[in-house]
């Protein structure tokens, strides 16, 4: 699971929705936990899980730093995540982990609040929830964002998923590799010229773009997410003038990030949250001495179910 989350989060995302936001969570989903920060107390201590690049942390961090609320946020990640460069004047201490399973914490001082936003579900919530509990103060509190089943997020990544994972995908990517070939090296107007009256060359690029229109029908919404359009109009216009084997490095590029966005979205599907695997949540964290608080739900400005809210706290 770690290895293709890495490589996103090396990428610079913040959040885990990739090119959809540009900066931090926004909305509804930055407003539920201003007032989760508010509450805590100097010489806090905070533990983010599956924080990827530090959303929640620098949330808390802005939210905080004008206040004399002093603290640490430890974020942790299965995957390898960025570090984040200690400001001297802040005080709100920022460490990022990386490599860290919160099915089994390296950690023993207890701490005041643990949050996840869109991480703990993919976990195996049998062994995460206790460990949670564990490091958990007795009053602390476990507030958690998580993937709901029926939310317009995972609606849109099936759709995504299935796209991608379409027999159509994998011929226009097929025809791509093959166009490559059949166009050979291209330096000059002549070569453009000599690709334009070759048939195989042609009938491919008809292939191609008939493999467009296919998915556009299908789905444009999809389609723009999965970004096979920027790939293509890379592949014919920066791609145009690259020796064959760029092309088809590039080509194998391509493959692997969809393959790795297919990964990430089967993840993200697998670990919604139904009302079945609320009730287990609840039964795991009450054995270990953790109550539920609340469970509600997030929705868009416009109505749209995005997420559950979770809150338990330690007796």
């Amino acid at each position: 699971m770690s290895q293709h989350w890495s490589e996103y989060w090396e990428q610079g995302h913040l959040t885990s929705f990739g090119t959809d936001f540009s900066g931090n969570y926004a909305g509804i989903l930055k407003d539920i936990w201003l007032p989760i920060f508010k509450e805590l107390r100097p010489n806090f201590e905070v533990l983010d899980i599956a924080t990827g690049n530090g959303a929640l942390p620098l949330l808390l961090k802005s939210y905080l730093d004008e206040s004399n609320v002093n603290g640490r946020v430890r974020g942790i990640d299965i995957a390898k995540i960025q570090l984040i460069k200690p400001e001297n004047d802040s005080l709100i201490k920022i460490d990022l982990i990386g490599e860290i399973n919160c099915e089994s914490l390296p950690f023993n001082d207890p701490v005041d609040l643990v949050t996840s936003q869109f991480g703990i579900e993919y976990s195996n919530l049998s062994t995460s929830l206790v460990a949670v509990a564990n490091i958990l103060k007795g009053g602390g509190r476990l507030c958690l964002v998580c993937h709901h089943h029926n939310s317009m997020i995972i609606h849109r990544n099936k759709k995504i998923l299935s796209l991608i994972q379409s027999v159509t995908t994998k011929k226009l990517v097929e025809n791509l590799f093959s166009l490559a070939d059949s166009m050979g090296q291209v330096t000059t107007k002549v070569d453009i010229n000599r690709i334009k009256n070759d048939q195989a060359c042609e009938a491919l690029r008809n292939d191609i773009n008939q493999s467009i229109g296919e998915l556009h029908a299908s789905n444009e919404a999809a389609l723009m997410d999965s970004e096979i359009l920027n790939y293509v109009t890379t592949f014919f216009k920066q791609g145009l003038y690259w020796p064959v084997d760029k092309k088809k490095d590039y080509l194998k590029f391509v493959q692997k990030q969809l393959t790795d966005l297919a990964f990430r979205l089967e993840e993200l599907v697998g670990a919604a949250i139904d009302e079945n695997k609320l009730t287990s949540m609840c039964k795991i964290l009450w054995n270990e001495g953790v109550e539920f608080v609340s469970a509600t739900t997030l929705k868009s400005t416009d109505a749209q179910l995005l997420a559950w809210h979770f809150i338990f706290q330690k007796t």
